[in-house]
């Protein structure tokens, strides 16, 4: 009989999946290892700094030559405001590392390392969450017990395999920028939560770091934020006499409030429209694609478990990052942050999956993936052969000039990339039991596939296009001829003329010659967009561009006059 209190409305137990034993197969470490290598790699290697990471790549070089301030850096006379962790990193590598690699590759060794550590922490973090009494699966009724550690080892390797197929880590996640530092820092702070209460210390000391390494990268409002949704969600801690969490809070809120106020406190967010909502969805929806709808499974699976520990860190963590993404005007930086609790999220989704739904991932994962490689080895064809003809024109019209030669060792890499991809379809598409982590195999490795391929058949293009190289050492050919032509010694500095500080910053790292911005600079040459003064003052020199930048060529002039005193 029915209490008085049930009526049909007792309250649900907690949602547990009942698995058998080989559902938590161990994906073996070299493959996953070798995955991770082939994700991170292609984006760092080949290529020079483009327009997305220029700007910081130049700070890093000057502060490692010396020639400007450490804690308050300038690019010919603008002051660079924060992101210092990111700049004393790619300093610092600079000066280990440059003479023999040389100060491009150096300064992207630690960012390297950084989206290395995001992996690892996200995974530890899973495997801590997991590990949880509320998250462990109904001990099966026939057949052996699932031991607790190769449960959250599989669940594990699901966010890890969810966070490599997320389209959005793609581009932002191989840029040796901040955003890739902040990208760790979130995963520290997952993985500093997953290991409250067992390890106190040890938990207190990673959030630390990771709030004061969001403070150090101009993020320093997001960790007031987070270390406010960390007090709230760890309040039971810190009520017993959690000292170590408290102390560890403090550092956030502290950090945080030092890093705004050394940039003046600027006022983030705003409330958004109806037009910024719609953009909101728009851009998460394939920003955070596989993971967003493994996430909204797994909190509705799991709906009486929303408040468990190995839940709740993760949804509102990504919640926080989701909402600072829609108050900042949909930035993509900040959506990037939402990546690692949104793929532990989705790991919890693995195991109670309907067949068809990882069915539909699957088969998605496969069209769309290899038709994106079919694509890839079509263009470059073309540019090797000029056969197709149309794309051939395509590319010749977007890089003009660019004559591709056959290497053979990225050819090499190529076919082999595209020979794994094949194996791992048919391994897939198999009648044979799978692991958890089976429904996430072929999006991460769809997605390395891709970026293995334009990393190594279209990088030459990409980068010729997109370089200043070509331009800096035309500029600084110019220069030097011209100053020789009119016996003019030492190393001259030119004037900007409508020409952004990024383009600078390039230009003056490839062409070796400085900028100065000070209105009542000697320089004897001028760069940029147009004259800098009537042309009875200046001579035109020199006109060229970026391959990629036909519509804005840029023009170097030769002062005629001396500067008025």
């Amino acid at each position: 009989m029915s209490s008085a209190f049930s009526h049909g409305q007792t309250r649900r137990p907690p949602a547990r999946p009942a698995l058998q034993a080989g559902a938590v197969g161990k994906l073996p470490r070299p493959l996953l290892l070798l995955l991770c290598l082939a994700y991170i790699l292609p984006g760092f290697l080949g290529r020079d700094p483009w327009r997305t990471d220029g700007l910081s790549f130049a700070v890093m070089w000057q502060m490692a030559q010396g020639a400007t301030d450490w804690f308050h850096p300038h690019l010919y006379g603008y002051s660079i405001h924060g992101g210092w962790l990111a700049h004393w990193l790619g300093a610092w590598s600079i000066q280990a590392f440059g003479a023999w690699v040389g100060p491009v590759l150096a300064s992207r060794i630690p960012f390297m390392l950084a989206l290395g550590t995001s992996m690892s922490l996200t995974w530890y973090a899973a495997f801590h969450f997991a590990r949880h009494d509320a998250a462990q699966p109904v001990p099966p009724a026939f057949g052996p017990p699932i031991a607790p550690s190769d449960y959250a080892r599989a669940i594990a390797d699901g966010v890890l395999l969810t966070l490599l197929a997320t389209l959005g880590l793609l581009g932002r996640g191989h840029e040796a920028s901040t955003q890739v530092l902040q990208l760790a820092a979130v995963s520290a702070v997952l993985w500093g939560v997953s290991l409250q209460p067992r390890r106190p210390w040890k938990s207190a000391a990673v959030i630390a770091l990771g709030l004061i390494s969001l403070s150090l990268t101009s993020a320093g409002w997001f960790a007031l934020l987070l270390t406010f949704t960390l007090a709230f969600l760890l309040w039971s801690e810190l009520r017993q006499g959690g000292w170590a969490l408290a102390l560890a809070l403090a550092a956030g809120l502290f950090s945080g409030a030092w890093a705004e106020s050394q940039l003046g406190w600027p006022l983030h967010g705003q409330w958004p429209g109806l037009h910024a909502i719609g953009n909101f969805f728009r851009i998460g929806i394939w920003f955070t694609w596989p993971a967003w709808p493994l996430a909204l499974w797994a909190l509705w699976r799991w709906r009486e478990s929303l408040r468990a520990r190995h839940l709740q860190p993760a949804w509102a963590l990504a919640l926080l990052a989701l909402l600072s993404a829609l108050a900042l005007g949909n930035n993509d930086k900040v959506f990037l942050l939402s990546l690692p609790p949104m793929a532990i999220l989705s790991g919890f989704a693995l195991p109670v999956m309907r067949r068809a739904g990882l069915a539909a991932i699957d088969w998605f994962a496969v069209l769309l993936y290899s038709l994106l490689a079919l694509v890839v080895w079509v263009l470059w064809l073309a540019m090797l052969t000029g056969w197709p003809p149309k794309p051939a024109a395509n590319i010749a019209r977007l890089a003009p000039g660019f004559h591709l030669s056959l290497d053979p060792f990225t050819l090499g890499i190529s076919l082999v990339a595209t020979a794994a991809w094949a194996a791992i379809v048919i391994w897939r598409t198999g009648r044979h039991r799978h692991p958890l982590w089976k429904g996430m195999v072929l999006s991460a490795s769809g997605v390395t596939l891709a970026w293995v391929l334009v990393g190594s058949l279209w990088m030459p293009a990409l980068n010729y296009a997109s370089t200043y190289r070509a331009v800096g050492a035309s500029v600084a050919h110019a220069v030097r001829t011209t100053s020789a032509l009119s016996m003019k010694v030492g190393t001259p500095c030119l004037k900007p003329s409508g020409i952004d500080l990024t383009s600078q910053a390039l230009i003056g790292y490839w062409s070796q010659l400085d900028f100065s911005n000070a209105n009542t600079a000697n320089c004897p040459y001028a760069l940029g967009a147009h004259a800098p003064g009537p042309a009875t003052q200046w001579r035109l020199i020199w006109r060229g561009g970026r391959p990629g930048e036909r519509e804005e060529p840029l023009f170097l002039y030769q002062r005629l006059t001396p500067p008025a005193p």
